[in-house]
């Protein structure tokens, strides 16, 4: 009696997924430990089951699982590939079967696989069946349509309604638990098809045996299949077809998380087709979709391919026969074979046929045209016509069809027609000749003489071992010629075969030789072709070497390309000695058989190869190793290459930069000697200045000594060298500078004293002494301080005191001037009261008189003149800022326009072209700073610009004109003044016509008068 609450160790744990809870694994655990029946009126029976049938319910779980799973896979993979539903779309599919099962027990699987086959069979001879049927109505054959293989009485047997074993297999899997099983089952089968010819009864008493050797028992049966008769057992047919899980298992498998199970296994109650899908038998589904299959098979165009393995173990080149055999039962070819020979398996166009039987061809025969009805008159043959019936082949249109072994039985026919007359030929051709063992001597010494002619061709013949070889070949023709020669036929039959062997061996050592040889030659021109780019590199370092700046690394790099150049050259010695070896015994030999070219050419390297020769065959080294010590060598060679190489890299990489670094330094250089040169030493020699021509000197030495320093190799003395020679060249450059500063402010200071005598001067003519001693004696002092600041270094110390000097001298001429103006303004209110006596005079008299317009100014006819700051530039090279990149900035207290000095440029200035030396020579920078005054003293005008404003109107032809000029202005200053109505009255007084007037007008633009034109 079953125990309740039976709890079995199922292996269920890879049917479920983990995601699925504990509690479902363990209802599932319960569930396939109990049968639960849905009774009438929905009532649930539930019952234990026991181990068997919990297993069974187990694996029928497993399998619906896996099942429901490559379904739900081809579902999906045929919505992906299927990208159009049309039914027009073509496709390819392919069907992979393994045949027909024959195993050691089959049971339920084997009948379906075999019922597969079976179906598959009947495509296979349906469509072989209307290949041959095609054919023979094309060539117009008949032949009898019954003669091929049917298999439709096997099929019907297992799958025809309704007594088909399938068939019945499913109604008992209707009848629930009182359904047949085992010998049960069978005992049915065995009264549903005991009299069917593919069908046969099975048991204890019957002669079949099963593939183990045992009898037969009673639920075993046969079915004698396309591809032999098969032995099944009946063993859980029913439980199998069924396949089907319990609804309470089905529920639980549907609880789970896992989307892919709760969509192979739907709820009971949603998907009704999809229910009664899954409460069909294996066998219904099976069978349907087996109609489907064949369907598309029938409708498509199918082609065969039949795989066989030659053996279990997957060895090469091993052929199990009675495996070959079994699988070509099992795949149907044997059959197919069969179905092929039912009719006229070989087909042979008739002028095929003509050309190879033409034996057969009647007297007569070549005035046939037509090569059907030749092939007709030669199966007439009387030889053919004895062996061969007419219901054996078919003539058709284009084709001879024959049956099975008549190709051979052809074949044998024409051969033995033949024989007679190729053995009457045979002996013909033996009298001719000779006979059979003169023939092949005479082919081995023709065989001898062509490899003694290969190896003189190809330069072997004087090796010792086919010399050798060639002896024993000529001894072994010596024995064969006096064998042939006598009667002894076996004596002469031995001869000749050890002449054979001898000429074989002979024909194998020129071979091995030639072979030796040719590749010792490739070997050479491989080896020699390194070697010469080997040289090459070398001789390409040596010129690297010849370029190069540092002696010693021109040392280096010589001496590494030619410790190169000479391993180098002793494995190309060595090459050519081994190369040569194969001429050593031909020159032995030419010198043996007396003078001769060869000898006569080779005498010399004949004797330094046998030398080398023989220092090389006392190793003990074979010529493998021979070969590789010499590749090993080579090597080393290349590798002192690639060192100098490497070598030569870093000297070229160090070269690189020197020439850089001279490119560099040479630019600066240049640059500093343009400089330099910028300065005019002779003017400070001539000046009596010596400290420029040291500075000038001692830059030129710096410069000397950093070009001699470019030609070093090391780019860090050559810049300090150029840093040098550029510092010395700015020393130059501010010594000059400043000297001419100081020589500038010399110029200045004595303008200075030269203008404040003129004013001192002026002032004691004038009586103006008191008032101006003070601030002459205050310029005075500023000058005398500033002839003390010329001995100063700073240059800006010395631009300030000589500004300070002439600002001071520059208020005593305006203090004088103001002073003068007064005095005149004071002469002028006098001559004002006496100007009104002599209106009336003035007014009746006809003397032409100045006039000026209403409002108009009176011009100044004298003043004081300026001193102007001299910046003569005697040095050339500019102002001193550039010499010093930061110039520093002036002392405080002097505005911007107080300094001279201004930045200077490298570029040369143009020396000075003095064209007014009064104050100061011209092409100098001036700061002037004019104030009108009144003069009292016309004299001193005079003398200052009389000569001027004569010059004047010379140069521009207004002698004409000039008393009018010079009573009416002073000097050219006057001139400058002149305004465009100041000028009109210039013209009228002086009488000039149109054009003298626009040529006066444009001389005063020029002087600077601001007039129009």
């Amino acid at each position: 009696m079953m125990q309740p609450n039976l709890r079995l160790p199922l292996k269920v744990r890879w049917i479920m997924l983990p995601s699925c809870c504990s509690s479902i694994k363990k209802k599932l655990s319960d569930a396939l430990c109990v049968r639960v029946r849905e009774v009438p009126g929905g009532e649930k029976v539930v019952s234990n089951n026991n181990p068997k049938e919990a297993r069974h319910l187990r694996d029928a779980l497993a399998k619906s699982i896996y099942s429901r799973l490559f379904d739900w896979l081809v579902h999906r993979c045929n919505q992906t590939f299927d990208v159009s539903s049309a039914p027009e779309n073509q496709y390819i599919g392919i069907l992979d079967i393994f045949g027909f099962e024959d195993m050691m027990e089959n049971t339920f699987e084997q009948v379906f696989i075999n019922t597969t086959n079976e179906q598959l069979q009947k495509v296979f001879n349906d469509i072989i069946f209307k290949a041959e049927a095609e054919e023979y109505s094309r060539e117009q054959i008949e032949w009898d349509k019954t003669a091929f293989p049917d298999n439709t009485p096997c099929i019907e047997l297992l799958t025809k309604r309704p007594h088909g074993l399938l068939r019945i297999l499913d109604a008992e899997c209707l009848r629930g638990m009182s359904a047949s099983d085992g010998a049960n089952l069978a005992a049915k089968f065995n009264r549903a098809h005991g009299n069917n010819n593919f069908y046969e009864i099975c048991g204890p008493a019957s002669v079949w045996r099963r593939n183990n050797g045992e009898r037969t028992r009673e639920e075993d049966f046969l079915i004698r299949h396309f591809a032999g008769p098969i032995v099944y057992t009946i063993s859980m047919f029913v439980d199998k077809n069924r396949d089907a899980l319990f609804g309470h298992v089905h529920d639980i498998v549907s609880m789970s998380n896992c989307p892919i199970v709760s969509d192979i296994f739907p709820k009971r109650g949603v998907d009704e087709a999809a229910e009664q899908a899954s409460k069909q038998t294996v066998a219904n589904k099976y069978l349907g979709q087996l109609n489907t299959l064949v369907n598309d098979l029938r409708q498509s165009s199918t082609r065969f391919v039949r795989c066989i393995k030659t053996n279990n173990e997957k060895l090469p080149a091993k052929l199990d026969k009675p495996l070959v055999l079994r699988q070509l039962i099992c795949s149907g070819v044997m059959a197919a074979l069969e179905v092929r020979r039912a009719g006229f398996p070989t087909r042979i166009p008739f002028r095929d046929f003509v050309r190879e039987f033409r034996a057969f061809t009647p007297r007569g025969g070549r005035h046939y045209t037509d090569d059907k009805e030749l092939a007709a008159k030669m199966m007439q043959h009387p030889h053919v016509a004895q062996k061969v019936k007419s219901s054996t082949y078919r003539l058709g249109v284009s084709k001879l069809f024959l049956q099975a072994e008549i190709l051979y039985e052809l074949e044998s026919i024409k051969n033995n027609m033949l024989y007679p007359f190729v053995r009457r030929l045979q002996r013909w051709w033996v009298k001719l000749q000779g006979s059979i063992l003169q023939r092949k001597f005479k082919r081995c010494s023709a065989d001898l003489s062509e490899a003694m002619t290969e190896a003189s061709i190809k330069a072997v013949s004087a090796v010792a071992y086919v010399i050798e070889s060639i002896a024993v070949g000529e001894r072994a023709k010596e024995k064969a010629s006096v064998a042939v020669s006598s009667s002894a036929t076996p004596v002469a039959v031995e001869a000749i075969v050890e002449f054979r062997k001898a000429v074989d061996h002979v024909k194998k050592i020129v071979a091995a030789a030639v072979a030796q040889k040719e590749e010792a030659y490739r070997i050479r021109a491989v080896l020699l072709s390194e070697i010469d780019s080997g040289n090459e590199r070398c001789s390409a370092l040596i010129e690297v070497a010849n370029s190069l700046y540092d002696p010693k690394d021109v040392e280096i790099l010589r001496t590494h390309a030619k410790d190169a150049e000479k391993a180098l050259a002793a494995c190309r010695t060595e090459l050519m000695t081994v190369a040569t070896q194969w001429e050593t015994a031909t020159l032995r030999l030419s010198s043996e058989q007396g003078p001769h070219t060869l000898r006569r050419a080779g005498t010399k390297a004949s004797l330094d190869n046998q030398r080398s020769s023989r220092e090389l065959d006392a190793s003990a080294m074979t010529p493998e190793e021979a070969n590789a010590a010499r590749r090993k060598r080579l090597d080393h060679a290349m590798t002192l290459v690639r060192e100098a190489e490497t070598k030569s890299q870093v000297m070229l990489e160090r070269k690189r930069a020197m020439d850089e670094a001279r490119a560099e330094f040479q630019g600066s250089l240049d640059l500093a000697s343009e400089r330099l040169s910028a300065i005019q030493v002779d003017v400070f020699i001539i000046s009596g200045i010596k400290t420029v021509s040291n500075a000038v000197a001692l830059a030129r030495e710096a410069i000397f000594a950093a070009q001699k320093a470019l030609q070093a190799i090391d780019p860090e003395p050559v810049k300090m060298a150029v840093e040098e020679a550029t510092q010395a060249v700015e020393n130059a450059l501010a010594t000059a500078q400043h000297e001419a500063a100081r020589v500038a402010a010399m110029v200045t200071l004595d303008e200075s004293e030269k203008t404040l005598v003129e004013i001192e001067y002026s002032a004691q003519e004038q009586g103006f002494s008191e008032s101006l001693k003070n601030v002459i004696l205050i310029a005075q002092e500023a000058i005398a301080t500033a002839r003390q600041a010329c001995s100063y270094p700073d240059v800006h110390v010395l631009t300030n005191s000589t500004q300070r000097a002439v600002d001071a001298v520059n208020g005593c001429g305006e203090l004088l001037e103001r002073e003068t103006a007064r005095k005149r303004a004071a002469e002028k209110a006098k001559f004002d009261k006496l100007l009104g006596i002599w209106d009336a005079r003035a007014s009746s008299s006809s003397v032409p008189r100045f006039a000026r317009k209403d409002g108009a100014q009176p011009k100044p006819l004298f003043r004081v003149p300026r001193v102007k700051v001299v910046n003569e530039d005697v040095s050339g090279v500019g102002s001193s800022s550039d010499v010093a990149a930061n110039p520093p900035s002036p002392p405080q207290g002097t505005s911007p326009e107080a300094t001279t000095f201004t930045s200077p440029t490298i570029v040369p200035i143009k020396a000075p072209h003095p064209t007014n030396t009064q104050l100061s020579p011209t092409g100098m920078k001036k700061t002037v700073m004019e104030t009108p005054v009144v003069s009292t003293s016309a004299d001193i005008g005079n003398k200052a610009d009389g000569k001027g404003l004569d010059t004047w109107i010379d140069a521009n032809s207004f002698s004409k004109y000039s008393t009018q000029i010079k009573n009416l202005v002073d000097d050219l200053d006057d001139l400058r003044e002149i305004e465009d109505a100041d000028a009109d009255e210039v013209i009228k007084e002086c009488g000039m016509a149109k054009i003298p007037a626009r040529r006066f007008k444009k001389a005063l633009i020029e002087l600077g008068a601001r007039i129009s034109k």
